[in-house]
């Protein structure tokens, strides 16, 4: 029998255990916010899904230009360069990230120079 990719609902006491766990979690210090423990249970879960599910979730949400490039490729489990690999492989378009402008712009600067001990120019 093929079961279905969507799972069933949580019953009601399911959701509550849940809640518990992720307050137990938050209050014994594991995890600085709710957000910090979402984001890392998440990512468990991507971690464990096969590489060809991964692929079809990152070019889903980066063909709808959801994500950027770099992110695709760590959602499929792969680095950059394989990645962009598999995108002309496929004969699939590349999206250029947009130029950083404003703060964002200045933000970015001052991580390179932290990162790589750039003088400031």
């Amino acid at each position: 029998m093929i079961r279905a990719l969507t799972p069933e609902p949580l019953v009601k006491s399911e959701r509550a255990d849940w809640l518990l766990v992720f307050d137990a979690a938050l209050r014994i210090g594991l995890f600085s916010s709710l957000d910090e423990l979402f984001l890392r249970a998440l990512d468990a879960w991507l971690e464990q899904l096969a590489p060809e599910l991964r692929w079809k979730i990152a070019l889903e949400l980066y063909l709808d230009e959801q994500i950027s490039t770099g992110r695709a490729a760590q959602i499929a489990g792969l680095n950059y360069v394989v990645f962009m690999e598999e995108l002309r492989q496929r004969r699939l378009p590349f999206m250029e990230a947009e130029p950083a402008i404003g703060e964002e712009y200045e933000r970015e600067e001052e991580l390179l120079n932290e990162l790589f001990g750039f003088a400031n120019a």
